[in-house]
């Protein structure tokens, strides 16, 4: 995710840590029946941790723990929002510790804990797709008993003649999606995590072509959702990207275009997009990192996409901060606050910041949908 911030960050590699706070539970606030977790009742908040630099976060409704992708230093970070603690940061052997590789997209199960986690390389992201070596991963990790499951080399169903693989989401049959932007392409990896499957090839050997960045599924339906940016990178606020529709039952994707209305709109240029649990996959959220947050509603299952407006932000600034993603807490929606690392501590992947905000959007989304 996030392209632009490689861009601007060319040194950037090594290693947070293994485990913190091992002593901890990670039950968090495990609850009864449908696993409904106690009232969030934090606005914007800050969570404290060393170069956590968060690309993209999500939220289990039955532990009501929130995990996050730590960008820079190719790491999962388990964190308890109700009592502002970090409970473990996890390290993927062979990747956390490779100077190339950063943790970006994001799915949690809800029915299983299973957590998808995409493993991406920088040089794409450095060059534009210019050089698209690097290994790209997909890791499966359980959240309930806390160990990696299975890894798969995407590498090795591309021969690295396409790149760029960013984010995730899973069918109800356990298959992954995972999207590449240099250029548009999706690898189909089934539940064991041994067979790759190019379900949407790239329609040009043009690596520099910049395509799809965010994914989201709604599985019960059988529904995948994609955002294109048309060939035109993150980092730039003006443009005009399209929204896909796929039907992940079929053998190989077949994309249908999403209309938005009213004709016309222009949905610049979105990095991740999320569908809010709450309201039960009829909204989209699309982060626009230098802007703030798109609000998209839908009232046909997402043939078209009603455009409600925009909440924008004071925090971004030019290769200094941005919002790369959006989740939801308990009932409350948060957009991702992002920093650039700026100067890269020795022997580390990430710069000195400690800080990262949580900005509570909740009132400003339901003003918009009002």
């Amino acid at each position: 995710m996030a392209s632009f911030l490689f861009q601007a960050s060319l040194a950037v590699s090594g290693l947070v840590g293994s485990a913190l706070g091992s002593a901890l539970s990670i039950r968090g606030h495990d609850r009864p029946g449908h696993g409904n977790c106690p009232p969030f009742n934090n606005g914007t908040f800050e969570i404290h941790q060393w170069q956590l630099y968060p690309d993209m976060a999500r939220f289990d409704f039955h532990t009501c723990l929130l995990y996050i992708s730590s960008l820079f230093n190719g790491t999962l970070v388990t964190y308890d929002p109700y009592a502002a603690t970090t409970i473990s940061i996890t390290s993927f052997p062979g990747i956390s510790d490779v100077y190339d590789e950063h943790a970006s997209g994001i799915h949690l199960s809800p029915t299983t804990g299973i957590l998808s986690l995409v493993i991406d390389a920088q040089p794409a992201f450095l060059t534009g797709g210019a050089n698209t070596s690097g290994d790209y991963w997909l890791i499966k990790y359980s959240t309930r008993s806390r160990r990696e499951l299975w890894r798969a080399n995407l590498t090795s169903a591309t021969d690295a003649k396409w790149s760029g693989f960013q984010d995730v989401a899973v069918d109800r049959r356990g298959n992954s999606y995972v999207i590449g932007t240099y250029p548009s392409s999706i690898l189909r990896v089934d539940a064991s995590g041994h067979e790759l499957f190019p379900w949407v090839p790239p329609a040009t050997p043009n690596t520099t072509v910049h395509g799809y960045t965010g994914v989201a599924s709604l599985p019960d339906r059988d529904l995948l959702l994609v955002v294109d940016s048309n060939n035109v990178p993150e980092e730039l606020s003006e443009g005009d990207s399209l929204l896909w529709r796929f039907d992940m039952r079929d053998a190989v994707g077949r994309p249908e275009r999403i209309r938005v209305l009213p004709e016309g709109t222009k949905l610049g240029v979105p990095d991740a997009i999320h569908l809010p649990e709450r309201y039960g996959g009829r909204v989209m959220l699309l982060s626009l990192n230098y802007v703030g947050v798109t609000v998209l509603r839908s009232r046909d299952g997402w043939r078209t996409a009603e455009f409600r407006g925009i909440w924008r932000s004071d925090f971004p600034a030019f290769f200094q901060r941005i919002i790369p993603s959006t989740v939801q807490i308990g009932e409350k929606l948060f957009a991702v606050g992002q920093r650039f690392p700026g100067e890269i501590v020795a022997g580390t992947k990430g710069g000195n910041q400690s800080d990262f905000p949580f900005f509570d959007i909740t009132a400003e989304v339901e003003s918009l949908l009002a």
